[in-house]
């Protein structure tokens, strides 16, 4: 038998059959490589011709019959001019109301005798000054509690007062069948009366007579 070296020597006709099926198969991978290759290349001819239409842009018409109003100037409705100028009223008597506070006095100084970080209300070259004295008065340990609701005119008059006098007031709120604080006026006042005034401190509980 001729030794291993020798076989490279012969034939391709007289190789082993096991040499020719392996280097059969090596061509066939390679082959099919190849033609993996060639189909995974992005067709960039298709995707440029391949153009979508651009969509119609929608038309708005106003309905058959539509008249556009008139523009006019804002003014208050005939009949009605009474009504917002009492209702207007309190506006500059609500506004001036923090004048009358304890303690409390404004006064007009020059520009230089406010800090710059401290703001303050600027007229011109000068200045308001506010000054507040409530800082000497000694306050409550617990607040007074004052139950009322926002539609009655006495329970109105109290909550003025209570700016006026800068107390320090919890105030509960007592609407129309309510559920919380209304059985509780009752119980401790034996009506349901507003304003009702408590003041746990001193142990007063009465209702208010405006």
């Amino acid at each position: 038998m001729a030794p291993p070296a020798a076989l490279h020597h012969r034939t391709p006709l007289l190789l082993p059959r096991r040499t020719v099926a392996l280097g059969a198969t090596a061509t066939a991978r390679a082959a099919r490589a190849a033609s993996l290759a060639v189909r995974a290349q992005p067709d960039t001819t298709a995707a440029a011709v391949s153009t979508t239409a651009p969509e119609p842009t929608p038309e708005f018409k106003p309905p058959p019959g539509f008249k556009a109003p008139e523009p006019k100037r804002f003014e208050v409705k005939s009949g009605q001019l009474g009504s917002v100028l009492g209702a207007s009223l309190a506006i500059p008597l609500r506004l001036g109301t923090g004048v009358f506070v304890l303690g409390y006095s404004p006064s007009l100084v020059s520009a230089s005798e406010i800090p710059s970080d401290q703001y303050a209300l600027e007229f011109g070259a000068w200045k308001v000054k506010e000054e507040s004295k409530i800082g000497q008065c000694k306050r409550p340990e617990k607040p007074i509690e004052i139950y009322e609701f926002e539609g009655c005119p006495f329970c109105r008059k109290v909550r003025e007062m209570v700016t006026v006098l800068d107390l320090d007031v919890l105030f509960y709120p007592c609407p129309k069948k309510g559920p919380t604080f209304r059985p509780k006026v009752l119980e401790m006042g034996g009506k349901k009366q507003f304003p009702y005034m408590a003041m746990e401190l001193f142990q007063l509980c009465y209702h208010l007579v405006c």
